[in-house]
């Protein structure tokens, strides 16, 4: 199971919850993973 390295949230529980601990839950694989999925690919673009 992954967790995260600094706040030892599971990246399960992020999946079913929807909230992540910390900033660096986001490095999690399965959390990347599931990121990009529901970005597709689309990148944030800065108000101007």
């Amino acid at each position: 199971m992954e967790r995260c390295s600094k706040c030892s949230t599971s990246a399960e529980e992020i999946l079913e919850t929807g909230f992540v601990g910390c900033e660096k839950c986001y490095e999690l694989p399965t959390v990347k993973q599931a990121v990009e999925k529901m970005f597709n690919g689309k990148k944030h673009k800065a108000s101007k």
